[in-house]
């Protein structure tokens, strides 16, 4: 594979990341949002509010970047991936409109109660639905029971036991993520009720995305097993030791460090699946060096996309930090 695939790929796997961590703190919201606790649920709407729809910008690079720098892996991708792509597209939007029709259903806007509850399990269940298809697409890529053409079937490749395993982990990975970083929002506020819950769901959350985490390695075919001990290795060392420090950190209240080291939880996991599934798309079915765009068509397209994270990210950090600053 060339350089500048090879770098195309990087950008695969950094979008993939950032929506992990990012969007997947904002999915796992609605984890929590099921408990029903009205301070919390401001506290929620408050972090969430302002970002929710800014996040999926990394998904949007992950697909622009798939579809013209690896178009081979993009069609295999949509014929293989076909229904937990569905069921993921279709949390995203409807997460998206139960979030802005109870936020401004509110009793106070004149529409009744029942409407605003209504919309708002639909949020949280919807929140869920996507990181876990999105899991447990990631779970039948590691089990090579895709097929290009679609024949696996629609839904038999993600009923085995890694898929699901994987899409639980998703799930548990985003509400952790999710508790660890409105502990810090609620610290920020000085709502200490909210901090110390949120801190014990954090803490729950964690130690169950870690025993999924140890519950799935078994499950892995002994390919993948192999390449994930050896050039996977650092980077899952990367993911179970921020995920420990990010525990014990909750656990001492340091929450500002918490943060950072739960992000590096899910990126190591990432970072170790890419690294053992590499240089395979669909193992045993397409590879990522065949599925690459021409060298004419790969260097513009990673020009223009690295330009692109250029401009976005500082004006992404800037608008967290605008609205984190303001009262």
């Amino acid at each position: 594979m060339t350089a500048t695939s090879t770098g195309l790929a990087l950008v695969v796997l950094a979008g993939l990341t950032a929506y992990a961590v990012l969007g997947g703190a904002d999915f796992g919201a609605g984890l929590w949002d099921l408990t029903r606790n009205p301070r919390q649920r401001e506290l929620l709407a408050k972090a969430m509010g302002p970002v929710w729809e800014a996040n999926h910008v990394w998904l949007i690079f992950v697909v622009i970047t798939l579809f013209s720098g690896f178009p081979g892996a993009f069609a295999a991708l949509s014929r293989a991936l076909v229904a937990p792509v569905s069921l993921a597209l279709l949390g995203i939007v409807l997460r998206g409109a139960a979030f802005a029709f109870r936020q401004y259903g509110a009793p106070d806007g004149g529409l009744p109660v029942r409407g605003t509850v209504l919309w708002g399990r639909v949020f949280a269940i919807s929140s869920l639905l996507t990181p876990f298809a999105f899991g447990a697409a990631a779970g039948a890529m590691a089990t090579g029971a895709l097929r290009a053409d679609g024949s696996a079937g629609l839904w038999a490749p993600y009923l085995a036991p890694l898929p699901l395993v994987a899409g639980v982990l998703a799930v548990a990975c985003c509400g952790f993520t999710a508790a660890v970083f409105l502990a810090r929002d609620a610290q920020r506020i000085g709502d200490e009720a909210l901090v110390t819950g949120m801190r014990h769901r954090a803490l729950g959350a964690g130690l169950i995305a870690g025993a999924l985490a140890l519950a799935a390695l078994p499950l892995l075919p002994p390919s993948l097993a192999e390449d994930l001990r050896v050039v996977g290795l650092p980077a899952v060392a990367v993911s179970a030791t921020a995920g420990v420090a990010a525990l014990l950190l909750l656990w001492r209240r340091r929450y500002a460090a918490a943060r950072v080291a739960t992000a590096a939880a899910p990126a190591g996991l990432l970072a170790g699946w890419a690294l053992a599934l590499h240089p395979w798309v669909l193992p045993g079915e397409v590879s990522l060096a065949d599925s690459a765009a021409g060298p004419v068509t790969a260097g513009p397209i990673l020009g223009v996309l690295l330009a692109g994270l250029a401009i976005v990210i500082p004006c992404y950090a800037l608008m967290l930090h605008l609205l984190r600053s303001a009262p």
